[in-house]
């Protein structure tokens, strides 16, 4: 598994692109950036630690505040395919489920992006 993160942590406004923030504009009084590092891999490893004792008893708390699941979504596979659909929730393996016109889909690997409407003017 691969798990990445961004964080901005002391980036002033002027270095960020358009819609982005970090905790230093957000008035956070604590940036820095070893106790927060900690913090946040203390925290990722109790929930890995909770999700490979009961993954059931955790999915629903992450699908709850998962902002894809819901959304349309293409998948761009390994294989160099795409899938699009609706992300439906997890299944017990922790795969992002995808509901598609064939079906419903567990992706294992891929890159998943939100489709956005078109907007007609």
């Amino acid at each position: 598994m691969v798990v990445g993160i961004g964080l901005n942590v002391g980036t002033r406004r002027s270095e960020l692109p358009a819609g982005a923030v970090s905790l230093t504009t957000e008035g956070a009084e604590c940036t820095d950036r070893d106790p927060l590092l900690r913090a946040i891999l203390r925290t990722l490893a109790d929930r890995y630690a909770d999700w490979s004792a009961d993954p059931g008893r955790v999915r629903p708390g992450y699908e709850a505040v998962c902002d894809t699941i819901g959304r349309e979504v293409r998948v761009q596979l390994p294989d160099g395919g795409a899938l699009d659909g609706t992300a439906t929730g997890l299944d017990g393996a922790g795969r992002l489920v995808v509901r598609t016109t064939d079906g419903d889909v567990p992706v294992s690997a891929g890159d998943v992006s939100r489709v956005r409407p078109v907007t007609v003017r």
